[in-house]
């Protein structure tokens, strides 16, 4: 049977009947046929339709339906607005296009705002937040914060936190308010090298009007986060800056930083603890490779965002490795050693490693850097003035005593002088610039710690701690060093332990809720976060964060989820 033609059909054409018809309205205005209404600015006449006008403009819309006079008012007068900008957007209610440059934001944004017309207000936004650089943000940002565009200020505060170090050196930083500085210096965003950044970019607004400024200085101190500060340079702003010596509360806040290096028992304290956040958070913790299982080796990377506690899964390894060390370098985190599982001819099997790799967070890829000059698994890892360290581990037959380190610059691995002991499965910390390498194995289980000094190329030996460590966490914070849980040869262990370089001392801290060997750890915001390992039945994919460290009225805190990690960043 023959199928019966289609009576009918839905033709699309709103494409090209959108275009006709906004040419048609436009043709009409040109030649002023059937419009209904004139904008008056200044001495120009601007001939439109209300219709026109009130279907992209909800002020409009109010204007010409609502109950004011205007609705009935062939001819509306404007006083606020500028004649270029409203030209421009009564043109884009005829054409859908509009011309954004330097000279035409200043004003068009202004008119847009006002009269509601919304995409054209989100384009010049975009157009000012593409704009940014070191001499206008601070501009643009109370431009933003003027006319309410609440996305613009924001990318334009975080241009001057993530670019202050060149903001803090124009001629819109020396004018700011005192009120603006003190909310940017306050920012825990700020993107400084160190804390003296900070210091002498509120010296040098001061000093632009000393005599009209002078008397901010103590209300400006509290923002920079002066016990990060170092004792030398502290005394010497004591000592030798007659602004700071001439001011009493300004020796006060000095002598209370001075406390927190003199007096380690106070660095505990919640107010210590806020004047020591450091800057650039937020920032994120990385689980990277590891086991998962008695066989089974993870090549996979995820990263935790405390503040929203969620994680993401990020690019591979080349290969799964586990029992590697992991540091960050010039913003990029490096894996290095550790025993990697590799195929050939359908056959999988496990090698002891001295290859390297990088990732880069811009890219999210992996990159190959230059071998070390061991095979080294379970080794410590850390970074030091801008090098990175590969201290012993274990090759497949022996423990190592040697050190390494790589240095960016010239792209290769040079020795320095050797531990005291072989140790694997142990601990790295880098405090007050030297390097610690605590516990392990080799070929016991050890408590004993020993500390490199780089300006002499030496090894010596601190306190021990109470327990014996193999495979546990480690982090600084607040100037102690806190290691956490690990296996003493016996036992899995929930114990924390803190150690004091003043005193050298150990101090036992409140354990976490449940053991962990294996453990990731990592200081977040001066909070520790302990990550995976293994309980003594299972392995673990959770995260605790052990507030206690910070104040004693709080116990452990379980966080949502984490991945079984080698190590964390």
């Amino acid at each position: 049977m023959d199928q019966q033609p289609q009576s009918y059909m839905l033709a699309s054409l709103t494409r090209p009947h959108s275009e006709q018809l906004l040419q048609g309205l436009q043709l009409l205005r040109q030649h002023r046929e059937l419009c209904d209404v004139v904008l008056r600015v200044g001495d120009a006449k601007i001939h439109a339709h209300k219709v026109v006008l009130a279907s992209i403009s909800p002020y409009f819309k109010a204007m010409f339906t609502g109950n004011l006079s205007e609705k009935e008012n062939s001819e509306v007068e404007f006083q606020c607005i500028d004649e270029a900008a409203l030209q421009a957007i009564v043109e884009y209610a005829y054409t859908g296009t509009v011309f954004i440059s330097q000279d035409t934001v200043e004003s068009l944004l202004p008119a847009a705002n006002l009269l509601q017309v919304k995409l054209v207000l989100k384009e010049c936004c975009a157009f000012l937040e593409s704009q940014l650089d070191a001499g206008n943000c601070i501009g643009i940002s109370r431009f933003a914060e003027t006319y309410g565009c609440h996305d613009l200020y924001l990318a334009a505060t975080k241009f001057i936190c993530q670019n202050f170090e060149e903001v803090c050196q124009t001629e819109e930083f020396f004018e700011l308010t005192r009120a603006e500085l003190d909310e940017i210096v306050s920012n825990d965003c700020l993107n400084v090298v160190t804390e003296e950044t900070v210091f002498y970019a509120l010296e040098s607004w001061i000093k632009y009007d000393v005599t009209e400024r002078q008397q901010y200085l103590a209300q400006l101190l509290h923002c920079v986060r002066l016990p990060l500060l170092s004792v030398k340079f502290l005394t010497r702003l004591y000592e030798a800056n007659h602004l700071i010596r001439d001011d009493h509360a300004c020796k006060h806040l000095l002598n209370e930083a001075l406390k927190y290096h003199f007096m380690p028992e106070h660095r505990l304290s919640y107010q210590t603890v806020l004047s020591t956040r450091p800057r650039c958070a937020p920032k994120v913790l990385c689980a990277v490779g590891g086991k998962a299982g008695l066989f089974a080796t993870l090549e996979s990377m995820e990263m935790y965002f405390p503040q929203t506690d969620s994680w993401i899964g990020l690019a591979s390894l080349s290969v799964p490795r586990y029992e590697f060390g992991i540091a960050v370098l010039d913003q990029k985190v490096f894996v290095v050693g550790g025993i990697a599982t590799h195929m050939r001819q359908g056959i999988s099997y496990r090698r002891h490693e001295s290859t390297v790799e990088c990732w880069d967070p811009e890219t999210n890829m992996w990159s190959p850097v230059e071998r070390m000059a061991e095979c080294r698994s379970t080794l410590g890892v850390v970074v030091l003035a801008g090098e990175l360290y590969a201290l012993g581990g274990y090759d497949g037959q022996y423990y190592l005593q040697s050190v390494e380190k790589y240095i960016p610059k010239v792209r290769e691995w040079q020795p320095v002088a050797p531990m005291m002991k072989s140790r694997s499965c142990f601990a790295t910390a880098v405090l007050d610039g030297m390097i610690y390498a605590i516990g392990g194995y080799g070929p016991a289980h050890m408590n004993s710690v020993e500390r490199y000094d780089p300006s002499k190329d030496s090894w010596e030996m601190v306190a021990p701690m109470a327990d014996k460590r193999i495979n546990f966490g480690v982090g600084v914070m607040l100037g102690f060093i806190f290691v956490v849980g690990g296996h003493n040869g016996v036992s899995h262990l929930s114990s924390i332990e803190r150690y004091d370089p003043h005193q050298n001392q150990w101090t036992a801290c409140r354990p976490m809720n449940e053991p962990r060997t294996g453990v990731g750890a990592a200081i977040v915001d001066n909070y520790l976060y302990v990550v995976g390992g293994h309980s003594g039945s299972s392995y673990l994919n959770t995260v605790q964060r052990p507030d206690e460290l910070i104040s004693p009225r709080h116990g452990c805190r379980p966080v949502r989820r984490a991945a079984a990690a080698q190590e964390a960043y």
